[in-house]
């Protein structure tokens, strides 16, 4: 797929934008906060129908322009048809609206480095936002966990309704089984891509994972071993009045060259091993769907050092690879000739490239 447009209004502290891009690579470049990110973040809503951003849509609004946000971008499938996808908010009264397909598209911006150095919801957040790309039931049935957690903490807080703990266990099994499932056969899959790639911009450095088990000491494979955990961990969960067993709190531990990356990881370490993890999540989409799903990057050119820059910029210079990447300048990259973007206080003007 191939982002052909992109037309922008009222975002942020972009008014209007008309951007065209390159089937390859477009660069915004730009100071620090001028709106380079906001663009991304723009193209993501239009394409996905929501933010990479963790902020409410009340944020999308700027004081100056204060009118509905219309989002719409216009992508070109394999099949060389045309798709339009729009997003469209208005403040008073508040609604939302996200007409046409979400298109796959993968984001790495600076606070993906909570996928290696963040808390153990963060790594969870981004199986489940990997997993909810590639496999439609998935969102589904983690929906439905949620909710008999949800339940079944309700009851474990309140004594007049502990004895119908048990009654929403069933469901949370079948669930969470399911989850824990899929979530294993993902990481079998993403992390032996995550480590080629790795060791392409990182030196040769090895990277890995395991999946520890919310609440238990081994895998859990089959619903008797849930609720043989489950049954060891009642009492505690009666005295703690939560549920102690389950997906929701699984920790994912990353190792880089069979050390914890959470104890010996440097800011550098951390910031390759999410980048790593987001690539493989790319192939991860072409090889499931045949089809590169459309990448931005957000200020991570200038914080890479030459070697690995160039690493990074032959991995996205392959056919077919559209990449969208903020920067603070127009440095060199490599065989690739981008569209150039200068954004400047909400405004974005083409200044070069094809």
């Amino acid at each position: 797929m191939i982002l052909r447009t992109a037309d922008i209004s009222c975002f942020r502290n972009i008014k209007e934008a008309h951007l065209a891009f390159s089937s390859q690579l477009t660069l915004l470049v730009g100071k620090n906060a001028q709106g380079k990110t906001n663009a991304l973040e723009a193209i993501h809503i239009a394409l996905q129908g929501k933010s990479f951003r963790n902020a409410p849509d009340s944020d999308w609004f700027s004081l100056t322009h204060p009118e509905g946000i219309s989002l719409v971008a216009k992508v070109l499938s394999g099949s060389d048809r045309m798709t339009t996808v729009e997003h469209h908010v208005t403040l008073s009264p508040h609604r939302r609206s996200h007409r046409g397909p979400k298109i796959p598209v993968i984001v790495f911006s600076p606070q993906d480095l909570s996928l290696s150095q963040g808390s153990p919801s963060d790594r969870r957040k981004f199986m489940d936002a990997t997993l909810s790309l590639i496999n439609p039931r998935y969102e589904k049935v983690l929906k439905q966990f949620q909710h008999a957690v949800l339940q079944r903490n309700h009851a474990l807080k309140d004594p007049r309704l502990a004895h119908t703990a048990d009654s929403f266990t069933p469901s949370m099994i079948t669930s969470g089984l399911y989850l824990w499932t899929i979530r294993r056969q993902l990481l079998e899959e993403l992390l032996p891509m995550a480590d080629r790639i790795h060791g392409r911009i990182g030196h040769g450095e090895r990277i890995g994972g395991t999946l520890k088990y919310g609440g238990c000491d081994v895998p859990v494979k089959t619903e008797k071993e849930y609720e043989d955990c489950l049954r060891r961990r009642r009492a505690d969960e009666g005295l703690r009045m939560m549920t102690l067993v389950g997906p929701h709190r699984d920790e994912l531990l990353l190792t880089v060259n069979d050390f914890p990356i959470s104890l010996y990881g440097s800011q550098g370490q951390h910031r390759l091993i999410s980048l790593s993890l987001k690539l493989a999540t790319y192939h991860l989409i072409q090889n499931e769907f045949g089809f590169r799903p459309i990448m931005l990057l957000d200020d991570v050119l200038s914080e890479l050092d030459p070697d690995r820059r160039h690493a990074l910029l032959q991995m996205i210079s392959e056919p077919g690879q559209q990449t969208i990447i903020t920067d603070t300048e127009a440095r060199n990259y490599d065989q690739l000739t981008p569209i150039i973007y200068h954004v400047d206080q909400g405004q974005i003007v083409k200044v070069g490239g094809v």
